[in-house]
């Protein structure tokens, strides 16, 4: 994979705080080693090279501090959804992600950057592991943009998942999305990251399930 050089006005993943909050909610009764047996798995993998993790009572924090940012992200994130639904034996898993860059209430957040970097599609690894999921993408456009109409690059990212096959259709306030966990994980970060490099705080949000009892049976 081709990566962009940090350049002077190029900003660094630190400079515009690229990361995201996770949580991941295994629906079985020893959930506590699930979760620690998955976060060791990716760890001895070394998909936490590159990130900054911190862990409080409500969730997990993923700072990327190295570019490829949005690749180290994805890897990540595929990887911790895949090895709980492989350490619960197939079981029932959610997860809760939100993505952000940009934004200005985050410690490491640099708002006198002007250099967005334009990232490569991210190259992650099949899983073998399918998920559904429930993506929604906030463009927050404080006037950044020509026209001002913030569902013009929400429409865009839709059209893109359509043409990679995982957007199935649309959802409450959010778009279905459906394939191997790394297809989808996959499909919200590229989404994020292209509109991020024109836009200088994004927002992604995706709900997460493996395994569910409720497959097939939507309305």
């Amino acid at each position: 994979m081709s990566t962009i050089p940090q350049t002077a006005t190029t900003a660094a993943p630190t400079q515009l705080g690229i990361g995201a909050r996770f949580s991941i909610h295994p629906h079985c009764d020893d959930f506590v080693r699930v979760i620690l047996d998955a976060l060791d798995d990716v760890s001895q993998a070394g998909l936490t090279a590159g990130l900054v993790l911190e862990t409080d009572e409500v969730s997990t924090y993923v700072g990327a501090a190295e570019a490829p940012a949005e690749q180290r992200l994805a890897r990540y994130l595929a990887g911790v959804v895949a090895a709980a639904s492989r350490r619960s034996d197939g079981g029932h898993v959610v997860a809760h992600v939100l993505l952000s860059r940009g934004c200005p209430g985050e410690r490491t957040c640099d708002l006198s950057v002007t250099g967005l970097p334009v990232a490569d599609p991210v190259d992650v690894p099949l899983t073998g592991v399918a998920a559904v999921a429930q993506w929604s993408l906030y463009p927050l456009l404080d006037g950044s943009s020509d026209d001002g109409d913030h569902m013009v690059p929400i429409e865009a990212a839709i059209a893109a998942a359509q043409r990679r096959g995982t957007a199935t259709g649309p959802a409450h306030y959010a778009t279905r999305l459906a394939g191997d966990v790394a297809e989808v994980l996959a499909t919200a970060v590229d989404a994020w990251a292209q509109v991020g490099a024109s836009i200088p705080h994004v927002v992604s949000h995706l709900t997460l399930s493996v395994g569910s009892p409720s497959v097939g049976q939507s309305r």
